[in-house]
This record gives C-alpha cells, structure tokens and sequence, in this order.
C-alpha cells in the first residue's frame, strides 16, 4: 500500500468508528498500522488454534452445591 493508501484506509476506520482526529493524529495512526495491520493478520494464520477458546474466560459453573439445585 502507499502512504496516500494507507493514511485513507486510517481516515476511514476513523470516520467509521466515529472517532475524530487532527492530522497529527491520523500521521501517527498511518506510521504504526501497517505493522498493526500484519500483527492482526497473523492472529488469523495459526490454523490449529482457529477454533481454540480464548486462554481467559469465565465459567458460569457453580462449585458450590447449594448454588447447583
């Protein structure tokens, strides 16, 4: 992607999420979000964990018996 690219793919997450930012803000966003980009790629390309659970999460179970009924 070139700059140009890359600083209206930032514009245009901004503007969807609704969230307002000055130039300054956009430059800085447009520098890291390729590598941000490639991190959350990479997330998707491990395919024995595509159906793995997340490592924290909370079980509704009750170990307590009163609690059990």
């Amino acid at each position: 992607m070139s700059a140009e690219d890359v600083t209206a793919t930032v514009r245009a997450l901004l503007a969807a999420a609704g969230l307002p930012a000055s130039d300054d803000e956009v430059h800085g966003l447009a520098v890291a979000y390729p590598g941000l980009r490639a991190m959350v790629d990479g997330l998707f390309t491990v395919d024995a964990a595509r159906y793995a659970g997340p490592a924290l999460r909370f079980c509704a179970r009750s170990e307590s018996e009163e609690w059990g009924e």
